[in-house]
């Protein structure tokens, strides 16, 4: 237990060092070296308290290597979490029990989540109105930061290809957020084919977002058409993510029959399994914590956003304090 009072609580070995040093300084008044000798302990006393108070704290978003964003299409969180597998990847991560959208129709809850922000739009229209933006987005953000990301969309005709729609529908942009932003790389932009490229080569990106078409992201197809893809396309990714990454599996917005209550699911090694968050969270607060385990600062409406603590499997490991640090309070 730690001491209410400053004592020293510095190892044998340190607290020799601490007396050379102060042999090495004897140039300095007596008066300066015995304030120096009273505030050491407390300065060494209060690293350990706040060591103490970090231990007992929740986890804070771990730094991971890789994050894949899975969003699905147009229904509510009771439509969708009674599904085969997508029960199973409940039962094997963190649920969000109030997770909602932020408003409808799809598209400015797709740029809600790339960029904190609507921009203002209302409607599918393609382009976006107003676009292109020039505002921070996930895309430039990473770019900036040198951190890799690559959106996989499937249908999309060709890398970075402007259309608004291709194959009948199928790929639509007003689900692709990137597309309407002029300060990041459009190369990014892949076919959802790349995503397994990618993967078998080892240059799977640190933040992927993979959109499935307009029938097996259930936009257009039923409930257990997206929970087949799901099962046939989720094993792989949560491989390739790693022991230090996660799949997060989420809803752009539901059908108009639930206040907007989405299902929003992590998935990976660094995640509790078979937990449910009460915590409430929207597409900004899922962007903040994107952008807090990339090592990026939030930006947009995800600034002002509580940070997801709850579903972490184990606490960062706090810094240890080096000898070169305790001769650097001395100073």
């Amino acid at each position: 237990m730690l001491r209410s009072h400053c004592t020293p609580l510095l190892p044998f070995r340190a607290t020799r060092r601490v007396k050379a040093l102060r042999r090495r300084r004897s140039g300095r008044s007596p008066r300066t070296a015995r304030l120096l000798g009273l505030l050491l302990p407390c300065l060494v006393l209060g690293v350990l308290q706040q060591r103490a108070l970090a231990h007992d704290a929740p986890p804070a978003a771990p730094l991971l290597d890789h994050v894949i964003v899975v969003i699905m299409e147009n229904h509510s969180y009771d439509q969708v979490r009674s599904s085969p597998y997508i029960a199973s990847l409940m039962a094997a991560g963190a649920t969000f029990s109030s997770s909602y959208g932020v408003t409808h129709p799809s598209q400015p809850n797709y740029l809600a989540l790339w960029a904190g922000s609507t921009m203002s739009v209302t409607n599918d229209n393609c382009p976006a109105p107003g676009s292109p933006y020039t505002s921070e987005n996930l895309g430039h953000a990473c770019e900036a930061a040198g951190v890799s990301w690559r959106a996989y969309s499937e249908d999309l005709p060709s890398a970075g290809s402007p259309v608004c729609t291709a194959n009948g529908s199928l790929y639509a942009r007003k689900h692709e957020p990137w597309t309407n932003w002029s300060n990041l790389s459009h190369v990014n932009e892949r076919r959802y084919a790349d995503l397994a490229v990618d993967i078998a080569s080892g240059s799977l990106p640190r933040l992927a977002f993979v959109v499935p078409n307009q029938c097996n992201d259930m936009h257009n197809c039923p409930v257990s058409t997206g929970d087949a893809w799901l099962s046939n396309n989720v094993p792989a990714m949560l491989q390739a993510v790693g022991p230090h990454g996660m799949v997060v599996l989420t809803w752009d917005e539901d059908d108009n029959s639930s206040a907007n209550h989405i299902l929003t699911v992590f998935v990976g090694n660094p995640v509790l399994p078979n937990h449910v968050s009460s915590q409430t969270i929207n597409h900004y607060t899922l962007l903040r914590c994107l952008c807090e385990t990339l090592g990026l600062t939030p930006f947009g409406a995800a600034a002002a956003q509580s940070s997801i603590l709850d579903v972490w499997s184990a606490a960062i490991p706090a810094r240890s304090v080096s000898w070169g640090a305790v001769k650097t309070l001395y100073r």
